[in-house]
């Protein structure tokens, strides 16, 4: 163990702590896979406290090999999703929403914008409604993946929470299930939404055909924020813009990209 990063990470849990008991439930699990796998719980409740305006959460999350530790690390800690925006968006459309984490985080900065997940891994919607309820966070769940049609979609299991993806020629059979899929214009014909203020989108490399295919919904769009898991990202993410009216994308930390209207831009 290296003991410069145990020092910084228990550094950090007390520097955000809701309370002393959370401080060292979150040290336990930042290391519970060193615990032996029959004392190891499969998951805890802890709080956090962060500046306004995110201020106290209350997380469930897994001992699942470091998998929860990072997205909560890239949204809470980093706060990549603290995003350069003018205004706030009216709605919030979360794709590859996982277990809530960065919906959460935006709907604190966000209080009064409409907020919908689309999630297909029935485990992680599971602990996205009861995240979702521990926070007080109202938002449509949609339990499907996202694609550029609807109906079902094959997925590979990852080997980590946050690696589920559509699967490819490429993909394990044994790793292969199938779940629904919906489009974006279906997804909004079910919300009742006319525009997107904010897509956050996180779908393991399908954005690449999720942007290039039956993608006339992005005119429907002010902002885009993704992971974007191709080498040739600002060529292909600039020909989304330029098809599309968005202003140059750009590169923001936590290899992010955002795409949003001229006037929209902070």
């Amino acid at each position: 163990m290296d003991l410069r990063i145990l020092a910084d990470n228990a550094r950090v849990a007390w520097q955000r702590r809701a309370s002393a008991n959370d401080f060292v439930r979150r040290l336990v699990w930042l290391y519970s896979h060193r615990l032996p796998r029959r004392l190891r719980p499969q998951a805890w409740t802890i709080g956090f406290r962060y500046p306004a305006p995110i201020g106290l959460v209350r997380l469930r999350l897994r001992s699942n090999s470091g998998a929860d530790a990072f997205i909560h690390s890239e949204v809470f800690q980093h706060q990549h999703y603290r995003l350069p925006l003018d205004r706030a968006p009216a709605t919030i459309l979360d794709l590859g929403a996982n277990i809530g984490l960065s919906a959460i985080f935006l709907a604190r900065l966000y209080p009064d914008s409409r907020l919908a997940c689309v999630e297909p891994i029935a485990d992680n919607v599971r602990l996205l409604r009861h995240n979702l309820e521990l926070n007080g966070v109202s938002a449509a769940v949609i339990a499907a993946a996202v694609d550029t049609a609807d109906g079902v979609v094959t997925m590979a299991r990852g080997e980590r929470d946050y690696g589920h993806r559509i699967a490819d020629a490429a993909s394990p059979r044994g790793s292969l299930f199938e779940v629904p899929a919906l489009s974006v214009p279906a997804i909004l014909h079910r919300l009742g939404w006319s525009r997107i203020g904010l897509v956050k989108m996180d779908i393991e490399g399908h954005e690449q055909r999720l942007l290039a295919q039956n993608c006339e919904w992005l005119a429907r769009v002010d902002a885009l924020c993704l992971e974007y898991h191709h080498h040739r990202a600002a060529e292909e993410l600039s020909r989304v813009a330029d098809r599309f009216g968005f202003a140059a994308p750009r590169l923001l930390p936590g290899n992010l990209w955002l795409l949003t209207r001229p006037e929209t831009a902070a």
